[in-house]
């Protein structure tokens, strides 16, 4: 059985420049455990990001849990949108999006395909 996922009505990215910020780099072994973790709780494929729409990525990185990560990867909405990702408002938090994917695979190989930047996070503490 699978856990319903908390969906905030009425709230979506569409604009193509906004930056959504991901903790790591996207190792395609990790991209993939994730997504599969994901599909085992919620079944489907997807993995967590953040916004950065009120809020700067250096702001962002100073938060929980993207504090956490030495290495933040940083990804336009439009890269996103035309590889055919959906971006889903999940949880609480309002910057909270879960990028979407049908196959495990092709999205992950898609996702790696996807524009990007590695971002050194300067707040990461050891």
């Amino acid at each position: 059985m699978t856990k319903q996922r908390h969906i905030r009505p009425g709230d979506h990215l569409d604009d193509d420049d906004t930056v959504v910020v991901r903790g790591g780099d996207l190792d395609p072994d990790v991209v993939r455990a994730d997504a599969d973790r994901y599909h085992a709780v919620y079944g489907e494929y997807g993995i967590s990001v953040f916004a950065a729409r009120d809020a700067t990525v250096d702001e962002l990185a100073q938060q929980a849990p993207l504090v956490r990560f030495e290495i933040l990867t940083l990804v336009r909405v439009g890269a996103l949108l035309a590889a055919g990702f959906r971006l889903e408002p999940t949880g609480r938090n309002p910057r909270h999006f879960t990028v979407a994917f049908d196959h495990l695979d092709r999205g992950v190989a898609a996702l790696e395909a996807c524009e990007h930047r590695s971002w050194q996070n300067p707040y990461h503490a050891d």
